[in-house]
């Protein structure tokens, strides 16, 4: 595998990346935005130099982790709750964004229709970093960013399985059957391999008492189920993306300690801020302004005809007929604006090669990154505020109430180990559990204060559905210890799967 930089630029773009992180703390800019706009004008000003992005460097160096943290962090019951709207977008909307854009290019550009077709599949992926970034500061709907991110998650992995088709199809070794039972091997091994694999570390993981280790193992699973996945021919992206929602809602929950759970956020907070901050710049720095001009006015039908085709998915898709439920029209303006476009076009247009049109095509892919980054991307915080405005800040009061109670207690979690493990004498032990009871008395005077009946009601239902996933739990390892036999465990799980149904129609 090429990897086409060396540590000394390694450094440079880091320090570049952090100089940018300071600024943009005072001048309100989005920092992945902020990060091309650098990497534009370093390009063009030749201050650093060219650091190439190859399409090995991104799928195999930047995606599996990209991918993997994303679905870490990702509440498996909020993807549960909001699926069908998420699957529609990231399956059928991929598909009905392809081909609307597709012929559209084929139309205006007379590019023969397949390869308009592979345009569409390439450029349809979307990146919610930016996203929800603006979602998280604004105070948006979690069910809103649930969707976006969700669908971003899973769209990757259908986007790419649709280019690799039709690909096959320009190369003239395709056959239509044969596709198409590609394309659902390709989906379901990859679930599966992810699956599979998520579910052996997150066992493992049980057994292992050293954060260090534990970290150190979700990185090998992290880029090992990527290969694993591709050395199989199947999807690389949705093993990954299934792998890392096992470990993060299993894993973290069941297998780890606090201390665990708080060094494996910090860690891949930090790693995914390295890669992202290296991938915006060096695709600005990528974006060569000569062959943008030299195919500037196909980048310009280009861009209209990409916008068309994500609106017709958003705005038909999202029928409550289809959908299942009833979307106002300011969310669908926020989920079409919102779907900006980053790494895996870029990643798919540098996989390009011995075709017709290709420098064309990947110019029209890079021209439309660009714009979807930095205009689409600056824009949607104007659009967003006007939606959502700023975050109530006694509901942020106590959230942050909250998260020091939480804090704390995973302390006295902490205290009581290092006691038991004669780490610390009795005393010093009883000492700090005194101080920090002391706190929590306080907090939770305070959080009661605050409780109103909206609060409330959103704590209980949460409160609630965490004690019935904890019975599924249970249910689970009793059987597999044997204590009770498989029949009786899936009986009584799915009186709980009716009480936790019951709970998603109460939200």
């Amino acid at each position: 595998m090429d990897i086409s930089f060396q540590l000394t630029e390694f450094i440079g773009l880091l320090l570049i990346a952090t100089v940018v992180g300071v600024a943009v703390k005072y001048i309100k800019l989005p920092y992945t935005i902020a990060l091309v706009v650098v990497g534009l004008f370093a390009g063009l000003l030749r201050v650093f130099p060219e650091v190439k992005l190859t399409q090995d460097l991104i799928f195999f160096l930047v995606l599996p982790p990209l991918l993997f943290e994303g679905a870490l962090n990702m509440n498996l019951d909020d993807l549960k709750t909001n699926f069908r709207s998420i699957s529609i977008l990231a399956t059928a909307g991929v598909v009905l964004s392809v081909i609307v854009t597709g012929y559209l290019i084929h139309y205006f550009l007379q590019i023969p229709l397949m390869l308009a077709l592979l345009f569409g599949a390439m450029i349809t992926p979307t990146d919610p970093v930016s996203v929800l970034a603006t979602f998280k500061e604004l105070g948006a709907p979690r069910k809103l960013a649930t969707i976006m991110e969700g669908e971003s998650i899973l769209n990757d992995g259908t986007g790419i399985v649709i280019f690799s088709i039709l690909l096959e199809m320009i190369r003239g070794s395709f056959d239509p059957l044969n596709g198409l039972l590609t394309f659902f091997f390709v989906v379901i091994g990859g679930a599966a391999v992810g699956l599979a694999i998520g579910y052996i570390s997150y066992k493992i993981l049980g057994f292992i008492d050293d954060h260090q280790i534990e970290v150190a193992i979700t990185l090998i699973v992290a880029f090992s189920t990527f290969i694993i996945a591709e050395y199989l021919h199947v999807s690389g992206v949705i093993a990954v993306v299934a792998a890392g929602l096992i470990i993060g809602n299993y894993g973290t929950y069941f297998s780890m300690s606090p201390t665990t759970r708080v060094a494996l956020v910090t860690f891949w907070g930090f790693f995914v801020f390295v890669i992202n901050s290296i991938i915006f710049l060096l695709i600005g720095i990528d974006i060569h302004f000569d062959k943008i001009l030299a195919f500037g006015s196909s980048i310009l039908l280009a861009i209209p005809a990409v916008l068309i085709g994500r609106a017709v998915a958003t705005y038909f898709l999202l029928l409550p007929p289809i959908s299942g439920e009833r979307f106002s029209i300011f969310w669908k303006n926020i989920i079409f604006w919102g779907g900006l476009h980053g790494t895996i076009p870029v990643a798919l247009a540098l996989s390009l090669a011995d075709i017709p049109f290709r420098d064309q095509l990947a110019s029209m892919t890079f021209g439309v990154v660009l714009f979807s980054l930095v205009f689409q991307g600056l824009s949607l915080e104007f659009i967003a505020r006007r939606y959502f405005g700023r975050k109530d800040e006694k509901r942020m009061k106590y959230e942050s109430l909250m998260g020091r109670r939480i804090a704390l207690k995973a302390s006295l979690e902490e205290i009581e180990r290092m006691r038991r493990d004669g780490e610390i004498p009795a005393k010093i032990a009883d000492r700090l559990s005194q101080d920090i009871m002391a706190l929590l008395e306080n907090i939770s005077e305070e959080l009661s204060s605050m409780l109103t009946e909206d609060i409330e009601k959103d704590v209980w239902l949460s409160a609630w559905r965490k004690v019935l996933l904890a019975q599924k739990s249970a249910l689970r390892d009793a059987a597999r210890k044997g204590y009770i036999s498989d029949e009786v465990a899936s009986n009584l799980m799915q009186e709980v799967d009716s009480e936790l149904e019951k709970e998603r129609e109460t939200r």
